[in-house]
């Protein structure tokens, strides 16, 4: 079914499961300086709290405190509405003529971090558990029940935007006009041994952008893949993709270059490579880490910008850990 104004509010959680959990992530990037920063929201209305992120990262970083702003709250009480609120620190998101647009405010407390940003939609939002919408979804309908589609993301959808605006970071100020995504969630989110998954995107500016959902094993291969989900959009109009799979090389678990191929429904294939100007490790959430890359992108000679996020739940990091000592 598709995505509607209802979907960008709060959903009833289906069961009393206190890991129940609702998501929205939104970013924005500053290219020429290799800046990226991102909102991230995690609701568990079972606890009645929300837990909130305001990151902002320059170039290469090993630790989560080498970000340059760091704002990371937990056990917020949790706003009445998902579509409108403005919590205590600082941060502002309003949907606007929803699913399609947003206004997101921002003012840090260093008294040198703010944003003020307005997000619109290429398309609509791409429903990744709608068989009329996901190729893969109509493929293969029933999965793995530990896979992230039966348990956090059987409900999400993804959607490029178009952001402006202005912000202001490590005291410079900067008009912003980039294409990145967004993403919404809503089912269970654990704490623990959740499986791994790269969750990634590329954009050539409003008339070209893709974003795609992948399996990953970084301890045991470079290959990414098989792809779960991902779609392309071009001049307005979503494609699904079909099949895709990639390489990754790494520094540590940290992506640096990415080589991905992709056929969408129209048969139409891809090849686009990429180079990270950027890495952070992001914990969106307990026992969870995001090895983040901000990479520059070539597909036929034209330069794009975008993100992979390579989730890794605590557990499996842990075994990297061991193999290194």
């Amino acid at each position: 079914m598709a995505i509607t104004a209802e979907d960008v509010r709060f959903h009833k959680p289906a069961s009393s499961d206190p890991e129940w959990a609702e998501t929205n992530y939104f970013a924005f990037q500053v290219e020429q300086e290799a800046i990226y920063a991102l909102v991230y929201t995690l609701s568990r209305p079972n606890l009645g709290v929300m837990m909130a992120h305001v990151i902002a990262y320059q170039g290469f970083n090993p630790a989560p405190m080498d970000a340059f702003f760091f704002d990371y709250r937990t056990h917020i009480p949790i706003p009445k509405k998902l579509e409108d609120y403005t919590l205590p620190m600082g941060l502002s998101v309003k949907a606007v003529d929803a699913p399609m647009g947003y206004r997101i405010d921002h003012v840090g407390y260093d008294g040198d971090t703010e944003f003020h940003l307005d997000l619109r939609g290429l398309s609509e939002p791409y429903d990744i558990a709608d068989p009329a919408m996901d190729p893969i979804t109509k493929r293969i309908q029933q999965e793995d029940p530990k896979s992230w589609a039966v348990n956090a993301y059987k409900n999400h959808f993804d959607q490029a935007v178009h952001v402006t605006g202005e912000a202001q970071l490590l005291g410079r100020k900067h008009q912003i006009d980039c294409v990145t995504t967004m993403d919404h969630s809503w089912g269970v989110r654990p704490e623990l041994g959740v499986p791994n998954m790269a969750w990634s995107q590329a954009h050539w500016g409003p008339d070209l952008a893709f974003k795609w959902i992948s399996y990953l094993d970084p301890l045991n291969t470079d290959r990414v893949g098989p792809l779960f989900h991902g779609y392309c959009v071009e001049n307005g109009k979503l494609y699904g993709l079909v099949n895709g799979e990639g390489k990754t090389k790494r520094d540590g678990l940290f992506p640096m270059e990415i080589e991905m191929n992709f056929e969408d429904v129209r048969g139409k294939k891809h090849r686009f490579t990429g180079k990270s100007v950027a890495t952070y490790p992001w914990c969106p959430w307990p026992n969870m880490m995001n090895y983040c890359g901000f990479l520059k992108w070539d597909y036929e000679g034209r330069t794009g910008w975008g993100e992979t996020q390579d989730c890794l739940a605590m557990n499996y990091v842990v075994q990297g850990n061991r193999k290194v000592a």
